[in-house]
Protein backbone atom coordinates (compact mmCIF):
# COMPACT_ATOMS: atom_id res chain seq x y z
CA UNK A 1 0.00 0.00 0.00
CA UNK A 2 1.32 3.14 -1.01
CA UNK A 3 1.77 6.19 1.49
CA UNK A 4 -1.20 8.16 3.01
CA UNK A 5 0.91 11.24 3.59
CA UNK A 6 0.28 14.38 1.43
CA UNK A 7 2.64 17.49 1.12
CA UNK A 8 0.81 20.68 2.83
CA UNK A 9 -0.59 23.05 -0.30
CA UNK A 10 1.70 25.72 1.77
CA UNK A 11 4.87 24.37 -0.42
CA UNK A 12 2.49 24.33 -3.73
CA UNK A 13 3.63 27.01 -5.30
CA UNK A 14 7.41 25.75 -5.81
CA UNK A 15 5.92 23.44 -7.65
CA UNK A 16 3.73 25.25 -9.90
CA UNK A 17 7.14 27.99 -10.23
CA UNK A 18 9.25 24.94 -11.16
CA UNK A 19 6.49 23.95 -14.01
CA UNK A 20 5.12 27.20 -15.75
CA UNK A 21 2.33 27.70 -13.85
CA UNK A 22 0.90 31.21 -13.94
CA UNK A 23 -1.16 32.20 -10.93
CA UNK A 24 -3.09 35.72 -12.60
CA UNK A 25 -5.38 36.58 -10.03
CA UNK A 26 -6.02 33.71 -8.28
CA UNK A 27 -4.27 31.18 -5.28
CA UNK A 28 -5.13 28.33 -4.10
CA UNK A 29 -6.22 27.75 -0.29
CA UNK A 30 -8.80 26.58 2.19
CA UNK A 31 -12.03 26.72 1.65
CA UNK A 32 -15.27 27.08 3.98
CA UNK A 33 -16.47 23.19 3.70
CA UNK A 34 -14.78 22.28 0.27
CA UNK A 35 -10.77 21.75 0.84
CA UNK A 36 -8.40 23.20 -1.27
CA UNK A 37 -10.05 26.19 -4.04
CA UNK A 38 -9.12 28.49 -5.81
CA UNK A 39 -9.20 32.27 -4.38
CA UNK A 40 -8.91 35.48 -6.27
CA UNK A 41 -6.15 38.12 -5.35
CA UNK A 42 -7.68 40.67 -7.27
CA UNK A 43 -10.60 42.34 -8.40
CA UNK A 44 -11.89 40.79 -11.38
CA UNK A 45 -15.04 41.81 -14.10
CA UNK A 46 -15.57 40.53 -17.49
CA UNK A 47 -17.90 42.63 -20.23
CA UNK A 48 -20.60 40.49 -21.95
CA UNK A 49 -19.50 42.49 -25.16
CA UNK A 50 -16.31 40.72 -24.78
CA UNK A 51 -17.58 37.26 -25.66
CA UNK A 52 -15.41 35.58 -28.34
CA UNK A 53 -17.28 33.70 -31.21
CA UNK A 54 -18.83 35.19 -34.26
CA UNK A 55 -22.84 34.33 -33.51
CA UNK A 56 -22.13 34.52 -29.74
CA UNK A 57 -24.78 37.45 -28.85
CA UNK A 58 -27.27 34.41 -29.69
CA UNK A 59 -25.33 32.12 -27.18
CA UNK A 60 -27.23 31.30 -24.35
CA UNK A 61 -25.44 32.35 -20.67
CA UNK A 62 -22.49 29.63 -20.44
CA UNK A 63 -23.14 26.36 -18.35
CA UNK A 64 -21.46 23.50 -17.71
CA UNK A 65 -22.96 20.32 -19.82
CA UNK A 66 -23.10 16.63 -18.96
CA UNK A 67 -21.21 14.37 -21.04
CA UNK A 68 -19.95 10.46 -21.01
CA UNK A 69 -16.81 10.09 -19.49
CA UNK A 70 -14.46 7.85 -21.76
CA UNK A 71 -17.43 6.09 -22.71
CA UNK A 72 -18.38 4.57 -19.57
CA UNK A 73 -22.05 4.56 -18.33
CA UNK A 74 -22.75 6.06 -15.12
CA UNK A 75 -19.56 8.24 -15.18
CA UNK A 76 -19.10 12.28 -16.02
CA UNK A 77 -16.92 14.58 -16.74
CA UNK A 78 -16.54 18.38 -16.36
CA UNK A 79 -17.12 20.01 -19.37
CA UNK A 80 -18.13 23.66 -20.37
CA UNK A 81 -19.28 24.92 -23.66
CA UNK A 82 -17.99 28.16 -24.77
CA UNK A 83 -16.49 30.53 -27.54
CA UNK A 84 -12.65 30.66 -27.98
CA UNK A 85 -10.32 32.66 -25.12
CA UNK A 86 -11.11 36.33 -25.07
CA UNK A 87 -7.76 38.46 -24.64
CA UNK A 88 -10.30 40.84 -22.73
CA UNK A 89 -11.36 38.41 -20.45
CA UNK A 90 -9.76 38.59 -17.37
CA UNK A 91 -7.30 35.64 -16.78
CA UNK A 92 -7.45 33.90 -13.53
CA UNK A 93 -4.96 30.65 -14.06
CA UNK A 94 -2.99 29.56 -17.27
CA UNK A 95 -1.59 25.97 -17.14
CA UNK A 96 1.01 24.96 -19.30
CA UNK A 97 -0.06 22.44 -22.48
CA UNK A 98 2.98 19.79 -21.33
CA UNK A 99 0.88 18.99 -18.08
CA UNK A 100 -2.01 17.84 -19.35
CA UNK A 101 -2.57 14.28 -18.37
CA UNK A 102 -4.37 13.01 -22.01
CA UNK A 103 -4.17 10.53 -24.16
CA UNK A 104 -1.72 11.98 -26.65
CA UNK A 105 0.32 12.64 -23.78
CA UNK A 106 0.49 9.35 -21.95
CA UNK A 107 1.71 8.39 -25.55
CA UNK A 108 4.56 10.79 -25.37
CA UNK A 109 5.31 8.92 -22.07
CA UNK A 110 5.54 6.18 -23.30
CA UNK A 111 8.25 6.89 -25.90
CA UNK A 112 10.73 8.23 -23.28
CA UNK A 113 9.84 5.29 -20.74
CA UNK A 114 10.39 2.21 -22.81
CA UNK A 115 9.21 0.42 -18.95
CA UNK A 116 5.77 2.11 -18.98
CA UNK A 117 5.41 1.30 -23.25
CA UNK A 118 5.65 -2.40 -21.83
CA UNK A 119 3.14 -2.16 -19.07
CA UNK A 120 0.68 0.36 -21.82
CA UNK A 121 1.18 -2.19 -24.72
CA UNK A 122 0.52 -5.06 -22.45
CA UNK A 123 -2.55 -3.92 -20.26
CA UNK A 124 -3.27 -0.80 -22.21
CA UNK A 125 -5.16 0.46 -25.42
CA UNK A 126 -8.50 -0.20 -23.34
CA UNK A 127 -9.68 3.59 -23.09
CA UNK A 128 -8.44 6.87 -21.87
CA UNK A 129 -9.58 5.87 -18.38
CA UNK A 130 -7.72 3.08 -17.98
CA UNK A 131 -4.20 4.42 -19.34
CA UNK A 132 -4.44 7.38 -17.41
CA UNK A 133 -5.36 5.57 -14.21
CA UNK A 134 -2.53 3.16 -15.10
CA UNK A 135 0.09 6.17 -15.26
CA UNK A 136 -1.22 7.59 -11.90
CA UNK A 137 -0.92 4.11 -10.14
CA UNK A 138 2.72 4.35 -11.55
CA UNK A 139 3.66 7.54 -10.35
CA UNK A 140 1.91 6.89 -6.99
CA UNK A 141 4.30 3.97 -6.31
CA UNK A 142 6.92 6.29 -7.28
CA UNK A 143 6.05 9.14 -5.49
CA UNK A 144 5.96 6.76 -2.31
CA UNK A 145 9.24 5.79 -2.21
CA UNK A 146 12.32 6.85 -0.79
CA UNK A 147 14.22 9.40 -1.82
CA UNK A 148 17.69 7.22 -1.88
CA UNK A 149 15.62 4.69 -3.50
CA UNK A 150 16.65 4.28 -7.83
CA UNK A 151 14.56 6.18 -9.65
CA UNK A 152 13.27 3.14 -11.72
CA UNK A 153 10.74 4.75 -13.88
CA UNK A 154 11.09 8.42 -15.66
CA UNK A 155 9.20 11.17 -13.09
CA UNK A 156 7.57 13.92 -14.40
CA UNK A 157 6.07 16.71 -13.01
CA UNK A 158 2.97 14.44 -11.89
CA UNK A 159 5.03 12.52 -9.83
CA UNK A 160 5.46 15.16 -7.77
CA UNK A 161 1.74 16.75 -7.99
CA UNK A 162 -0.12 13.42 -6.52
CA UNK A 163 1.62 13.80 -3.16
CA UNK A 164 -0.68 17.40 -2.67
CA UNK A 165 -3.73 15.21 -3.80
CA UNK A 166 -5.75 13.77 -1.15
CA UNK A 167 -5.93 10.32 -0.29
CA UNK A 168 -9.74 9.86 0.98
CA UNK A 169 -12.17 11.26 -1.21
CA UNK A 170 -15.56 11.49 -0.86
CA UNK A 171 -16.90 9.23 -3.35
CA UNK A 172 -18.95 6.07 -2.37
CA UNK A 173 -16.42 3.83 -3.49
CA UNK A 174 -14.56 5.08 -0.80
CA UNK A 175 -17.16 4.39 1.64
CA UNK A 176 -16.56 1.79 4.57
CA UNK A 177 -18.76 -1.38 4.07
CA UNK A 178 -20.60 0.23 6.65
CA UNK A 179 -21.15 3.40 4.77
CA UNK A 180 -22.12 1.87 1.72
CA UNK A 181 -24.81 0.15 3.63
CA UNK A 182 -26.60 3.56 3.57
CA UNK A 183 -27.22 3.20 0.57
CA UNK A 184 -29.54 0.48 0.09
CA UNK A 185 -32.51 0.99 -1.30
CA UNK A 186 -31.67 4.01 -3.75
CA UNK A 187 -30.83 4.65 -7.56
CA UNK A 188 -26.80 4.23 -6.13
CA UNK A 189 -27.19 0.63 -4.32
CA UNK A 190 -26.70 -1.26 -8.02
CA UNK A 191 -24.62 1.71 -9.67
CA UNK A 192 -22.19 1.34 -6.79
CA UNK A 193 -22.08 -2.44 -6.50
CA UNK A 194 -21.50 -2.73 -10.13
CA UNK A 195 -18.41 -0.43 -10.28
CA UNK A 196 -16.88 -1.65 -7.31
CA UNK A 197 -17.21 -5.14 -9.53
CA UNK A 198 -15.85 -3.33 -12.45
CA UNK A 199 -12.58 -1.90 -9.93
CA UNK A 200 -11.76 -5.82 -8.41
CA UNK A 201 -12.01 -7.30 -12.30
CA UNK A 202 -9.76 -4.39 -13.60
CA UNK A 203 -7.64 -4.83 -10.65
CA UNK A 204 -7.41 -8.65 -11.39
CA UNK A 205 -7.12 -8.16 -15.11
CA UNK A 206 -4.11 -5.66 -14.20
CA UNK A 207 -1.90 -7.99 -12.00
CA UNK A 208 -2.30 -10.58 -14.42
CA UNK A 209 -0.95 -9.08 -17.39
CA UNK A 210 2.17 -7.03 -15.70
CA UNK A 211 2.97 -9.72 -13.51
CA UNK A 212 4.40 -11.69 -16.44
CA UNK A 213 6.60 -8.51 -17.05
CA UNK A 214 9.73 -8.91 -14.78
CA UNK A 215 10.20 -4.74 -14.16
CA UNK A 216 6.39 -4.39 -13.14
CA UNK A 217 6.13 -7.87 -11.22
CA UNK A 218 8.83 -6.15 -9.32
CA UNK A 219 7.32 -2.39 -9.34
CA UNK A 220 3.94 -3.52 -8.34
CA UNK A 221 3.89 -6.88 -6.32
CA UNK A 222 6.73 -8.44 -5.29
CA UNK A 223 7.14 -6.07 -2.28
CA UNK A 224 2.90 -5.47 -2.16
CA UNK A 225 3.62 -1.98 -2.95
CA UNK A 226 0.13 -1.75 -4.73
CA UNK A 227 -3.43 -2.82 -3.52
CA UNK A 228 -6.89 -2.91 -4.38
CA UNK A 229 -7.72 0.38 -2.41
CA UNK A 230 -4.47 1.97 -4.72
CA UNK A 231 -6.89 1.56 -7.95
CA UNK A 232 -10.13 3.00 -6.35
CA UNK A 233 -8.11 5.64 -4.91
CA UNK A 234 -6.86 6.10 -8.80
CA UNK A 235 -9.96 5.36 -10.25
CA UNK A 236 -11.87 8.13 -7.74
CA UNK A 237 -8.93 10.65 -8.76
CA UNK A 238 -9.91 10.71 -12.20
CA UNK A 239 -13.94 10.29 -12.02
CA UNK A 240 -13.44 13.31 -9.65
CA UNK A 241 -10.80 15.66 -11.47
CA UNK A 242 -11.55 14.57 -14.72
CA UNK A 243 -12.41 17.40 -17.32
CA UNK A 244 -13.22 17.44 -21.20
CA UNK A 245 -11.38 20.11 -23.22
CA UNK A 246 -12.39 21.34 -26.27
CA UNK A 247 -9.11 20.31 -27.97
CA UNK A 248 -7.66 17.44 -26.18
CA UNK A 249 -10.87 15.55 -25.01
CA UNK A 250 -10.76 13.96 -21.49
CA UNK A 251 -7.62 14.90 -19.46
CA UNK A 252 -6.42 15.64 -16.35
CA UNK A 253 -5.19 19.28 -15.65
CA UNK A 254 -3.60 19.93 -12.32
CA UNK A 255 -4.19 22.98 -10.36
CA UNK A 256 -7.10 23.53 -12.68
CA UNK A 257 -8.78 20.44 -10.98
CA UNK A 258 -8.57 21.89 -7.59
CA UNK A 259 -11.34 24.63 -8.62
CA UNK A 260 -14.44 23.60 -6.93
CA UNK A 261 -18.04 23.18 -8.54
CA UNK A 262 -20.98 25.85 -8.27
CA UNK A 263 -24.55 26.24 -9.35
CA UNK A 264 -23.09 29.81 -9.93
CA UNK A 265 -20.11 29.38 -11.55
CA UNK A 266 -17.54 32.60 -12.00
CA UNK A 267 -15.06 30.83 -14.09
CA UNK A 268 -14.43 29.03 -17.25
CA UNK A 269 -11.90 27.07 -18.63
CA UNK A 270 -10.71 26.67 -22.29
CA UNK A 271 -7.82 26.05 -24.10
CA UNK A 272 -5.75 28.88 -26.08
CA UNK A 273 -3.82 29.35 -28.92
CA UNK A 274 -0.79 27.93 -27.69
CA UNK A 275 -3.20 25.01 -26.60
CA UNK A 276 -2.01 25.92 -22.71
CA UNK A 277 -5.20 25.96 -20.16
CA UNK A 278 -6.40 29.09 -18.99
CA UNK A 279 -8.83 29.76 -16.91
CA UNK A 280 -10.86 32.66 -17.40
CA UNK A 281 -13.62 34.93 -15.34
CA UNK A 282 -17.38 34.33 -17.02
CA UNK A 283 -18.92 37.18 -18.89
CA UNK A 284 -20.81 39.38 -17.14
CA UNK A 285 -19.76 38.59 -13.39
CA UNK A 286 -18.08 40.35 -10.99
CA UNK A 287 -15.34 38.50 -8.94
CA UNK A 288 -14.06 40.58 -5.57
CA UNK A 289 -10.51 39.85 -3.57
CA UNK A 290 -11.02 36.54 -1.39
CA UNK A 291 -13.55 35.31 -3.34
CA UNK A 292 -13.93 31.82 -4.14
CA UNK A 293 -12.98 31.21 -8.23
CA UNK A 294 -15.81 28.22 -9.08
CA UNK A 295 -16.80 26.20 -12.02
CA UNK A 296 -19.38 23.81 -12.98
CA UNK A 297 -19.38 20.42 -12.82
CA UNK A 298 -22.42 20.39 -15.07
CA UNK A 299 -26.18 19.42 -14.49
CA UNK A 300 -26.35 16.28 -12.80
CA UNK A 301 -28.85 14.26 -10.36
CA UNK A 302 -27.68 14.25 -6.84
CA UNK A 303 -27.01 10.50 -7.43
CA UNK A 304 -24.21 11.79 -10.43
CA UNK A 305 -22.70 14.04 -8.24
CA UNK A 306 -22.40 11.49 -5.51
CA UNK A 307 -20.93 9.24 -7.29
CA UNK A 308 -18.39 11.64 -9.21
CA UNK A 309 -17.76 14.01 -6.54
CA UNK A 310 -18.89 12.56 -3.22
CA UNK A 311 -21.24 15.83 -2.33
CA UNK A 312 -24.81 16.88 -4.07
CA UNK A 313 -25.17 20.79 -4.61
CA UNK A 314 -27.80 22.25 -2.85
CA UNK A 315 -28.62 24.96 -5.28
CA UNK A 316 -29.59 22.33 -7.63
CA UNK A 317 -33.32 22.03 -8.61
CA UNK A 318 -32.01 18.42 -10.57
CA UNK A 319 -34.96 16.26 -9.36
CA UNK A 320 -33.49 12.68 -11.17
CA UNK A 321 -32.52 9.58 -10.59
CA UNK A 322 -32.01 6.21 -12.79
CA UNK A 323 -32.84 2.47 -11.78
CA UNK A 324 -32.01 -0.48 -12.85
CA UNK A 325 -34.53 -3.00 -14.64
CA UNK A 326 -34.63 -6.64 -14.52
CA UNK A 327 -35.85 -8.51 -17.11
CA UNK A 328 -39.23 -10.39 -16.69
CA UNK A 329 -38.39 -13.59 -14.99
CA UNK A 330 -40.64 -16.07 -16.63
CA UNK A 331 -39.80 -14.89 -19.93
CA UNK A 332 -38.02 -17.20 -22.65
CA UNK A 333 -37.08 -14.46 -24.91
CA UNK A 334 -35.26 -12.35 -22.01
CA UNK A 335 -31.43 -13.17 -23.50
CA UNK A 336 -32.12 -12.50 -26.58
CA UNK A 337 -33.76 -9.66 -25.89
CA UNK A 338 -30.77 -7.74 -23.61
CA UNK A 339 -28.32 -9.27 -26.52
CA UNK A 340 -29.98 -7.20 -29.36
CA UNK A 341 -30.73 -4.38 -26.96
CA UNK A 342 -27.18 -3.77 -26.19
CA UNK A 343 -27.17 -1.67 -22.95
CA UNK A 344 -28.41 -2.04 -19.23
CA UNK A 345 -31.87 -1.65 -19.23
CA UNK A 346 -32.61 1.60 -16.73
CA UNK A 347 -35.55 3.24 -15.85
CA UNK A 348 -35.32 7.79 -15.82
CA UNK A 349 -37.17 9.46 -13.55
CA UNK A 350 -37.12 13.09 -13.80
CA UNK A 351 -39.11 15.82 -11.97
CA UNK A 352 -39.98 19.54 -13.18
CA UNK A 353 -42.04 21.85 -12.11
CA UNK A 354 -44.17 19.25 -10.03
CA UNK A 355 -44.06 16.93 -13.56
CA UNK A 356 -42.77 13.45 -13.38
CA UNK A 357 -41.99 11.99 -16.95
CA UNK A 358 -39.74 8.76 -17.77
CA UNK A 359 -37.43 7.45 -20.12
CA UNK A 360 -37.21 3.76 -20.57
CA UNK A 361 -36.93 2.30 -23.85
CA UNK A 362 -36.13 -1.30 -23.18
CA UNK A 363 -39.75 -1.69 -21.11
CA UNK A 364 -41.91 -2.04 -24.55
CA UNK A 365 -39.56 -4.38 -25.66
CA UNK A 366 -39.30 -6.68 -22.78
CA UNK A 367 -43.16 -6.49 -22.77
CA UNK A 368 -43.66 -7.93 -26.38
CA UNK A 369 -43.74 -11.73 -27.19
CA UNK A 370 -43.80 -13.88 -30.38
CA UNK A 371 -47.72 -13.93 -30.01
CA UNK A 372 -47.75 -9.90 -30.72
CA UNK A 373 -45.49 -10.63 -33.92
CA UNK A 374 -41.94 -10.20 -32.13
CA UNK A 375 -39.77 -12.67 -33.73
CA UNK A 376 -35.95 -13.79 -33.36
CA UNK A 377 -33.87 -15.35 -36.60
CA UNK A 378 -30.36 -16.25 -36.16
CA UNK A 379 -28.79 -15.32 -39.99
CA UNK A 380 -25.67 -14.97 -41.65
CA UNK A 381 -24.43 -11.82 -42.06
CA UNK A 382 -22.40 -9.97 -44.84
CA UNK A 383 -19.07 -11.40 -43.46
CA UNK A 384 -20.06 -14.84 -43.22
CA UNK A 385 -20.79 -14.91 -39.81
CA UNK A 386 -24.17 -15.89 -37.85
CA UNK A 387 -25.84 -13.24 -36.01
CA UNK A 388 -29.16 -12.69 -34.19
CA UNK A 389 -31.69 -10.59 -35.76
CA UNK A 390 -34.94 -9.32 -34.14
CA UNK A 391 -37.89 -8.75 -36.49
CA UNK A 392 -41.41 -6.94 -35.63
CA UNK A 393 -44.29 -8.00 -37.33
CA UNK A 394 -41.85 -9.55 -40.33
CA UNK A 395 -39.42 -6.52 -40.99
CA UNK A 396 -36.03 -6.41 -39.11
CA UNK A 397 -36.09 -4.12 -36.37
CA UNK A 398 -32.53 -5.47 -35.04
CA UNK A 399 -31.14 -1.16 -35.00
CA UNK A 400 -34.30 -0.23 -33.56
CA UNK A 401 -34.39 -2.74 -30.82
CA UNK A 402 -34.42 0.81 -28.46
CA UNK A 403 -37.33 2.50 -30.39
CA UNK A 404 -39.99 0.17 -29.85
CA UNK A 405 -41.84 2.72 -28.47
CA UNK A 406 -42.70 4.38 -31.74
CA UNK A 407 -42.29 0.76 -33.71
CA UNK A 408 -45.98 -0.30 -31.76
CA UNK A 409 -47.63 3.12 -32.75
CA UNK A 410 -49.79 1.78 -35.45
CA UNK A 411 -50.07 -1.87 -34.04
CA UNK A 412 -53.86 -2.10 -33.19
CA UNK A 413 -53.40 -3.58 -30.13
CA UNK A 414 -50.91 -0.25 -29.52
CA UNK A 415 -52.60 0.96 -25.79
CA UNK A 416 -52.46 -2.61 -24.51
CA UNK A 417 -48.48 -2.72 -25.16
CA UNK A 418 -48.48 0.48 -23.60
CA UNK A 419 -50.79 -0.66 -20.73
CA UNK A 420 -48.16 -3.44 -20.00
CA UNK A 421 -45.22 -1.66 -20.22
CA UNK A 422 -46.87 1.22 -17.79
CA UNK A 423 -47.89 -1.36 -14.99
CA UNK A 424 -44.36 -2.89 -15.33
CA UNK A 425 -42.80 0.38 -14.72
CA UNK A 426 -45.49 1.09 -11.79
CA UNK A 427 -44.51 -2.28 -10.01
CA UNK A 428 -40.76 -1.10 -10.15
CA UNK A 429 -41.37 2.29 -8.99
CA UNK A 430 -43.63 1.00 -5.94
CA UNK A 431 -41.04 -2.03 -4.98
CA UNK A 432 -38.18 0.87 -4.77
CA UNK A 433 -40.03 2.80 -3.22
CA UNK A 434 -40.65 -0.01 -0.52
CA UNK A 435 -37.03 -0.24 -0.41
CA UNK A 436 -35.82 3.12 -0.04
CA UNK A 437 -38.64 3.65 3.15
CA UNK A 438 -36.75 1.09 5.22
CA UNK A 439 -34.15 3.09 6.40
CA UNK A 440 -31.48 1.73 9.36
CA UNK A 441 -33.13 2.73 12.68
CA UNK A 442 -31.66 5.90 15.03
CA UNK A 443 -30.40 2.99 17.57
CA UNK A 444 -28.18 1.00 15.39
CA UNK A 445 -26.97 4.11 13.73
CA UNK A 446 -25.90 6.39 16.61
CA UNK A 447 -23.24 3.76 18.19
CA UNK A 448 -21.86 3.73 15.11
CA UNK A 449 -21.54 7.29 14.67
CA UNK A 450 -20.29 7.34 17.69
CA UNK A 451 -17.70 4.54 17.15
CA UNK A 452 -16.34 6.78 14.17
CA UNK A 453 -17.44 3.43 12.24
CA UNK A 454 -20.09 5.81 10.24
CA UNK A 455 -18.54 9.41 9.41
CA UNK A 456 -20.92 12.48 9.69
CA UNK A 457 -20.32 13.46 6.30
CA UNK A 458 -21.27 10.29 4.82
CA UNK A 459 -24.74 9.95 6.96
CA UNK A 460 -25.76 13.33 6.21
CA UNK A 461 -25.07 12.72 2.56
CA UNK A 462 -26.78 9.52 2.44
CA UNK A 463 -30.10 10.87 3.91
CA UNK A 464 -30.47 13.94 2.01
CA UNK A 465 -30.11 11.25 -1.70
CA UNK A 466 -33.24 9.17 0.30
CA UNK A 467 -34.92 12.20 1.11
CA UNK A 468 -34.62 13.60 -2.44
CA UNK A 469 -35.09 10.02 -4.10
CA UNK A 470 -37.73 8.87 -2.22
CA UNK A 471 -39.87 12.06 -2.88
CA UNK A 472 -39.30 11.66 -7.21
CA UNK A 473 -40.13 7.36 -6.25
CA UNK A 474 -42.94 8.45 -4.54
CA UNK A 475 -44.29 11.54 -7.16
CA UNK A 476 -43.88 8.90 -9.66
CA UNK A 477 -45.61 6.16 -8.47
CA UNK A 478 -48.63 8.09 -8.47
CA UNK A 479 -48.36 9.57 -11.68
CA UNK A 480 -47.57 5.72 -13.21
CA UNK A 481 -50.96 4.66 -11.33
CA UNK A 482 -53.47 7.48 -12.84
CA UNK A 483 -51.59 6.76 -16.31
CA UNK A 484 -52.52 3.26 -15.86
CA UNK A 485 -56.35 3.87 -14.76
CA UNK A 486 -55.92 6.34 -17.53
CA UNK A 487 -55.02 3.68 -20.32
CA UNK A 488 -57.36 1.34 -19.07
CA UNK A 489 -60.33 3.49 -19.74
CA UNK A 490 -59.53 4.85 -23.10
CA UNK A 491 -59.93 1.19 -24.69
CA UNK A 492 -63.26 1.77 -26.41
CA UNK A 493 -66.38 -0.40 -25.41
CA UNK A 494 -65.23 -4.02 -27.33
CA UNK A 495 -66.67 -6.86 -28.70
CA UNK A 496 -64.80 -9.51 -28.05
CA UNK A 497 -64.78 -12.68 -30.00
CA UNK A 498 -62.86 -15.59 -28.81
CA UNK A 499 -62.99 -19.60 -28.75
CA UNK A 500 -66.12 -20.21 -26.48
CA UNK A 501 -66.56 -16.69 -25.37
CA UNK A 502 -70.17 -14.63 -26.32
CA UNK A 503 -69.54 -10.86 -27.17
CA UNK A 504 -69.43 -9.07 -23.69
CA UNK A 505 -69.67 -5.30 -22.70
CA UNK A 506 -68.56 -3.21 -20.04
CA UNK A 507 -71.08 -3.31 -17.18
CA UNK A 508 -73.52 -0.54 -17.07
CA UNK A 509 -75.75 -1.61 -14.73
CA UNK A 510 -77.17 1.63 -12.54
CA UNK A 511 -76.46 -0.69 -9.19
CA UNK A 512 -73.07 -1.14 -9.84
CA UNK A 513 -70.72 1.22 -7.51
CA UNK A 514 -69.32 3.77 -9.67
CA UNK A 515 -65.59 3.89 -8.21
CA UNK A 516 -62.37 3.33 -10.07
CA UNK A 517 -61.46 -0.53 -10.36
CA UNK A 518 -60.17 -2.09 -7.11
CA UNK A 519 -57.92 -5.15 -5.84
CA UNK A 520 -59.86 -7.53 -8.61
CA UNK A 521 -59.31 -5.30 -11.67
CA UNK A 522 -57.63 -7.92 -13.03
CA UNK A 523 -61.01 -9.99 -13.61
CA UNK A 524 -62.61 -7.17 -14.95
CA UNK A 525 -59.75 -6.13 -17.63
CA UNK A 526 -59.96 -10.11 -18.49
CA UNK A 527 -63.85 -10.20 -18.89
CA UNK A 528 -63.99 -6.92 -20.20
CA UNK A 529 -60.66 -7.13 -22.97
CA UNK A 530 -61.35 -11.09 -23.02
CA UNK A 531 -57.86 -11.63 -23.00
CA UNK A 532 -56.77 -14.60 -21.39
CA UNK A 533 -53.46 -14.04 -19.04
CA UNK A 534 -50.09 -15.35 -20.25
CA UNK A 535 -47.79 -14.11 -17.61
CA UNK A 536 -48.60 -12.27 -14.22
CA UNK A 537 -46.86 -9.93 -12.46
CA UNK A 538 -49.51 -9.06 -8.91
CA UNK A 539 -48.89 -5.50 -8.53
CA UNK A 540 -51.07 -5.28 -5.65
CA UNK A 541 -48.40 -5.80 -3.21
CA UNK A 542 -47.11 -2.23 -1.63
CA UNK A 543 -49.37 -0.60 -3.85
CA UNK A 544 -49.82 3.02 -1.93
CA UNK A 545 -52.45 4.38 -4.81
CA UNK A 546 -56.10 4.30 -4.58
CA UNK A 547 -56.10 1.87 -7.60
CA UNK A 548 -54.17 -1.04 -5.77
CA UNK A 549 -54.40 -2.62 -9.06
CA UNK A 550 -53.53 -6.41 -10.09
CA UNK A 551 -53.01 -6.24 -13.56
CA UNK A 552 -51.89 -8.95 -15.92
CA UNK A 553 -49.65 -9.25 -19.32
CA UNK A 554 -52.60 -9.89 -21.93
CA UNK A 555 -51.83 -13.24 -24.43
CA UNK A 556 -53.39 -11.68 -27.63
CA UNK A 557 -53.09 -14.68 -29.87
CA UNK A 558 -56.00 -16.20 -28.69
CA UNK A 559 -58.89 -13.37 -29.28
CA UNK A 560 -60.17 -11.10 -32.55
CA UNK A 561 -60.87 -7.40 -31.36
CA UNK A 562 -63.43 -5.14 -32.54
CA UNK A 563 -64.20 -2.02 -32.27
CA UNK A 564 -67.81 -1.62 -31.46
Amino acid sequence: MVSKSTLPIDIFPTWARLNDVEFTNARLQETDGKGIGLVATNNLTASVETWGREGAEDRPEIEGQVCNSDGEKGERARVETHGHANNRLKKILQVPHDLILSTASIEEYAKVDQNFRQLLDSAGHQSTRADIMMYLLAHLVLSSRDTSSPRVIVPTPWTEYLKFLPRDIPVPTMWSELERALLRGTSLEAALDAKLSALNKEFDELIERSSALPFWNSFFWEREAVTIGDWVLVDAWYRSRCLELPKSGHAMVPVLDMANHSHSQTAYYDEDDEDNIVLLSRPGMEISIGDEVNISYGEKSPAEMIFSYGFIDPESNVEELTLPLESLADDPLAKAKLHIFRGSPTLKLSRSDGEISWQCPFVYLMCLNEEDGLEFRVLQGTNGDRELRLFWQEEDATARANDFGDLIKNHPLCQIFRLRAVSVLYEVVTDHLMQISSEISHDELEPLRRAGQIRDGRLQLAQKLREIEASVIGSAAIALDEQVVMLFFEFPMFHVCGPGQAALEANTSPDSPETLPGPGMSGNVLRILGLPACMSRNLAGGARSHTELSLHFFDTSACTIQNE
